[in-house]
């Protein structure tokens, strides 16, 4: 079951592209491993959301998506900052634990075996979904998307979603049928009240 609006959202974007979505995907690395450390690898993990596209081959059939829903914002390259220097991220937990999935190789791998599993593909793209950019941080993705640890982690591309981005698209995909989902009947509703958000290259 969904029950944060930002998962939600992306699921029904992910849907609406023809994927196969299953949210809260738990996993986690096996005890006893390479390089387990019970301190850091003994809770396990979710997922926010898996998605796949069997006839779309490579990085881009796959997506594996971890939710940020901070209402002030993610921002990647001050993340970034902070865990390079083993500090904690806006003042409440050591910074690699919010994205321990990329930065921790063995919790990288156990995301690896927990996709392959489900899907049958080795190669995804990671994404990170926000609510917005941290109006304090760079809106500049790229560092995150370069980034050379969490690439080699992850054996693959990396990728920032704003709700923003999938809404205004949502919005503006929707027509007159009855959408099936929740999310897509209250994006129907606001652009039948004109309360959304217009793109205007649209139309």
């Amino acid at each position: 079951m969904v029950e944060d609006v930002l998962e939600q959202v992306v699921d029904d974007w992910l849907r609406r592209r023809n994927y196969f979505t299953r949210t809260n995907v738990r996993f986690g690395p096996t005890k006893g491993g390479a390089g387990y450390e019970s301190q850091k690898h003994n809770q396990p993990s979710d997922l926010d959301v898996l998605a796949v596209k069997p006839s779309v081959r490579g990085p881009s059939g796959v997506y594996a998506v971890s939710c940020k829903a901070m209402q002030e914002g993610f921002s990647p390259n001050k993340w970034l900052e902070t865990v390079h220097k083993n500090g904690k991220y806006k003042g409440r937990q050591p910074a690699w634990k919010h994205l321990r999935e990329v930065w921790d190789p063995v919790w990288a791998k156990a995301l690896g075996d927990r996709v392959e599993e489900l899907t049958g593909r080795r190669k995804f793209t990671f994404v990170l979904a926000v609510t917005c950019l941290d109006k304090g941080g760079s809106s500049d993705t790229s560092v995150w998307m370069t980034e050379p640890k969490i690439r080699k982690n992850l054996h693959g591309p990396v990728e920032v979603w704003t709700f923003a981005q999938m809404w205004t698209e949502l919005v503006n995909d929707v027509k007159q049928t009855i959408e099936p989902s929740h999310v897509g009947r209250l994006a129907q509703l606001l652009r039948a009240s004109g309360l959304h958000i217009h793109d205007d290259s649209a139309g």
